[in-house]
């Protein structure tokens, strides 16, 4: 990709402005949140499932720098919209067209048959020779069914609470069911033993008893995907409402150390040559060396620094060299008369707690703003 397509961006007014690379990402999470919802990565991994889609959905885009949260809004809306449509109306019906015929054969069942009659089915089966050790007698062959509250894109909403037992001749299975036609149903073939654990199931998703339903696929498709959906956008909003929360509260903590002169401003907290972790109140780098730059906001007025009068740079009051241009500091004298009208020669010095001005070390006053050192002297 060149440089001129990533520094391509979009306006989009109240959404803020995305680069190219933004605009990738936020389409490519979109792409791939929808794709994992559509063929039913959500539902059949359940909570984990919808917990990886609801980061990738919103995670991808923010660590690009997408982080409008009015955009992101808009991002889980669209996904829920689109998700509920394509799902409701393509997906799960397709996933019900792939599973209402007969189930195929398996190791423990052939020849299964469901026969419709109205809302009566009848339901032939064949068993495998040797499936079952022992005498045949001593297990019971159950056809489960259970009324379908929901298809969520690849996954059924049902409870299998309704069984009929199999009547058994040599190795051919009967039974019949009777249903509502106004519930849709799946259901499958069992095997337990004696104390009624399952031992040999033909299906456990089943399929689905279409022939004995008057309704409409498309109402049960667009509840289950209008479920499934909600789930996932309610993680979504809770990651974005929670990280908005803790990002606001950040940074009113960083903006409150930058001002007590605990923290840099962000893109100062490097060295420039470097690109070591910086200090406030540091004037050098600790690995290189270089002087260090602060912006004026990170300079206050403090007791123990002064400005080079070369280069302007801020130095510490014990400094003999600037650390930015190498200038030396030579000890100053100063002359300073006294009330009595004796004159004392000092070469200390300390810098005004009020205005910053040097000035001698035995001074009563500040010869510049005039502040008084009687009970100020270090």
């Amino acid at each position: 990709m060149n440089n001129a397509a990533s520094a391509r961006t979009f306006n989009l007014k109240w959404f803020g402005t995305l680069t190219f690379k933004q605009m990738l990402g936020l389409i490519s999470a979109f792409a791939l949140a929808l794709a994992l919802t559509l063929f039913g990565f959500g539902t059949s991994c359940f909570c984990f499932g919808m917990l990886i889609i609801a980061v990738v959905l919103y995670m991808l885009p923010r660590i690009l720098g997408a982080d409008n949260i009015k955009l992101m809004t808009l991002v889980g809306i669209l996904f829920g919209v689109s998700a509920v449509l394509i799902g409701g109306l393509a997906m799960a019906p397709g996933f019900v067209d792939s599973n209402d015929n007969n189930p195929p054969e398996n190791d423990y069942f052939k020849n299964v048959e469901y026969t419709y009659s109205g809302t009566d089915i009848t339901i032939r089966a064949t068993l495998k020779e040797n499936s079952l050790e022992g005498d045949i007698s001593s297990y019971s062959i159950l056809f489960k069914y259970g009324e379908v509250k929901g298809i969520g894109f690849r996954n059924v909403n049902v409870v299998f609470n309704k069984e009929a037992t199999m009547t058994i001749s040599g190795s051919t299975l009967n039974g019949s069911i009777q249903l509502d036609p106004d519930n849709l149903y799946i259901g499958y073939l069992t095997i337990e033993n004696a104390d009624g654990d399952t031992v040999k199931s033909s299906d456990t998703h089943g399929s689905f008893l279409t022939g004995a339903y008057v309704g409409e696929i498309t109402q049960l498709s667009l509840y289950g995907c209008l479920v499934a959906t909600a789930y996932i956008l309610i993680i979504f909003f809770m990651i974005m409402i929670f990280s908005t929360i803790m990002r606001g509260r950040m940074e009113k903590t960083r903006e409150r150390m930058e001002k007590e002169g605990r923290l840099y401003p962000q893109g100062y907290g490097r060295c420039e040559t470097c690109g070591s972790m910086v200090l406030p109140g540091e004037v050098r780098c600790r690995k290189c060396g270089t002087y260090i730059d602060r912006p004026d906001e990170m300079k206050p007025k403090k007791k123990d620094f002064f400005e080079c009068s070369d280069c302007g740079a801020e130095v510490p009051m014990d400094a003999k060299q600037c650390p930015k241009c190498g200038a030396e500091f030579e000890e100053e004298e100063f002359e300073v008369t006294h009330a009595d009208g004796t004159v004392e020669v000092t070469a200390e010095s300390f810098g005004c707690p009020e205005c910053g001005y040097m000035v001698p070390g035995t001074a009563s006053f500040c010869p510049k703003c005039g502040a008084n050192f009687d009970n100020k002297k270090k």
